[in-house]
């Protein structure tokens, strides 16, 4: 059924960061959510995650307005996300296999011999199989993204939650994760939501890319659409991004 947002708005402190917002998000696809620093995109992830309570609008996830759940009847609807953190927020003092199996232990009933079975499942789908033993501070900037996704993944989610997934990587390693985003969505068909301001990432990822300006979606097509687009302030993001 995917995920609705409509009118959502959220003010900090008197200052108004999502002005009304709307955006639909598709079952199975990747949507790349761009825009500047400071528009709104933590924010809106923070709503769908059901972190913060929008101040009018509604966020529903398959049918469901989360904003109207008891912090139980919330967990249930978390339990369908995903997340890869910019800096991989690995457990450092956890080696690669308990990384992996933290969620699928405490979110799940999962009994350790599934969670092996599991474990092992999601590594081989991020290139890093037999890492199980592999202490974190070994792994490099890319490895650890893709621990991370294993993680993000060993719990079965429905959507994936990708926040800057090129960031810091140097184009060889940024571009074997583009490659990876594009090969889970096409073997899970998990919804994927994407924040970048790598347009090179967003360009090649994404079934359909939404513009974040000034509290609101300002324009949101695919790739093609969003390349040809007559949106000034939307052309300018894509040129500097092209730029760096």
């Amino acid at each position: 059924m995917g995920i609705e947002i409509r009118d959502l708005k959220k003010s900090f402190n008197g200052k108004e960061v999502l002005k009304g917002l709307n955006l639909d998000i598709h079952d199975a696809e990747v949507l790349t959510v761009i825009g500047g620093s400071g528009q709104g995109k933590s924010v809106l992830f923070k709503h769908m995650l059901g972190i913060f309570k929008p101040d009018s609008g509604r966020i529903v996830i398959d049918g469901v307005d989360i904003s109207k759940l008891s912090d139980d009847e919330l967990l249930k609807v978390q339990s369908k996300f995903g997340m890869l953190f910019q800096s991989a927020a690995l457990f450092d003092s956890l080696n690669v296999y308990e990384n992996v199996a933290f969620g699928p232990r405490h979110l799940t009933d999962m009994s350790e011999r599934a969670i092996r079975k599991r474990v092992a499942e999601v590594l081989d789908m991020v290139s890093m199989p037999g890492s199980e033993t592999f202490a974190v501070a070994s792994l490099s900037g890319g490895m650890k993204k893709r621990v991370a996704l294993a993680r993000a993944l060993a719990t079965s989610p429905k959507y994936l939650l990708y926040d800057e997934p090129t960031t810091g990587l140097d184009p060889l390693l940024a571009e074997s994760i583009n490659d990876l985003i594009l090969a889970l969505n096409r073997q899970t068909k998990i919804s994927a939501v994407v924040v970048t301001h790598d347009m090179h990432s967003a360009f090649k990822v994404s079934d359909r890319i939404a513009f974040l300006h000034d509290g609101l979606i300002k324009e949101i097509g695919t790739v093609d659409e969003i390349k040809k687009t007559k949106l000034e302030s939307l052309k300018n993001f894509i040129n500097a991004g092209n730029s760096v």
